[in-house]
């Protein structure tokens, strides 16, 4: 098991409902993936550094979990396809 984090942004213009439920979704990718000690961190809204779909703004989200190497390029491919999710990045902890 490795050490991995997972910061993804929401498209800003849904509601409260809809982004607890993508977060509840990516959640639910990584545990069908088996990972553990999975940390949520809202971090909020905040300015996007240049402009994704004409949005200026996107509520960030950052997820701490454990995980096989294996298991991540399946999460990879779920996220891809997760709706009102604008954009991700896996990173390896060290």
């Amino acid at each position: 098991m490795r050490n991995y984090e997972i910061m993804y942004i929401i498209n800003p213009v849904t509601t409260e409902e809809q982004k607890a439920e993508v977060i509840e979704k990516v959640n639910a990718i990584l545990a069908a993936a088996k990972a553990e000690d999975v940390k949520v961190e809202k971090w909020g809204e905040r300015k996007l550094a240049y402009p994704i779909d004409k949005k200026e703004t996107g509520f960030y989200v950052l997820t701490t979990f454990k995980i096989e190497g294996t298991e991540l390029k399946e999460v990879e491919t779920k996220l891809n396809i997760t709706e009102n999710l604008m954009r991700y990045i896996v990173v390896k902890k060290d």
